[in-house]
């Protein structure tokens, strides 16, 4: 497997366990799956201007103010409709297998 982006499989593939591997509710779930996300910065995604701007948008949907992500991602997501953490959860998907 190609070395680039190690870091971020490895968040996005724990965060996608988070999302899948529970009976809790989807935005608990997703909560569970941004402690992880958010071990990924941005700069990982220098050289390629696409997935930089793909998870910034996706950083954008879980944490819209930036003071302190982990609390807001926590509050943005207990707050989501389902059919809104659906969309972030496939978001999510579709990164990893990108990055993949």
């Amino acid at each position: 497997m190609d070395e680039k982006y190690t870091n971020a499989r490895e968040h996005f593939f724990a965060a996608i366990r988070s999302l899948a591997a529970s009976s809790d509710s989807i935005q608990t779930r997703l909560i569970n799956a941004n402690a992880n996300i958010l071990n990924v910065t941005i700069d990982e995604f220098d050289g390629d201007r696409e997935l930089k701007f793909k998870f910034a948008k996706l950083l954008d949907l879980l944490a819209i103010d930036q003071d302190d992500m982990e609390t807001v991602a926590v509050e943005t997501a207990a707050h989501m409709t389902d059919f809104e953490a659906v969309k972030v959860a496939d978001l999510i998907c579709d990164f990893y297998y990108e990055i993949t």
